[in-house]
């Protein structure tokens, strides 16, 4: 089996190569285990951004609704603010006239 220092040459060599198509394999599935765990974090914050994205389009609406009354609301307090100073101006002007 072992003729000449050749023979054992070919038997380094082919240990060699096996040993390197080992590496090469596990290499090659971690690099797949690590590219789906990638995909798997990208995806989950795809979702994420969707959810944050849906809750300001809510928000969004929501204050458009609000900003639709607040110009009503705001005339509305300034009326009562009036009728309020008025009074009290009024009672004011009674206690001088006393």
């Amino acid at each position: 089996m072992l003729n000449s220092s050749k023979d054992i040459l070919w038997i380094t060599l082919s240990f060699v190569v096996l040993w390197i198509g080992i590496f090469i394999g596990w290499s090659f599935y971690y690099l797949a285990m690590t590219l789906r765990d990638m995909n798997k974090v990208t995806s989950s914050l795809r979702k994420k951004m969707d959810l944050i994205d849906q809750i300001l389009e809510i928000f969004k609406k929501k204050v458009e609704t609000t900003a639709n009354y607040l110009p009503p609301l705001i005339e509305g307090v300034g009326k009562i603010v009036e009728h309020f100073r008025e009074k009290k101006k009024d009672k004011e002007e009674k206690k001088k006239k006393k």
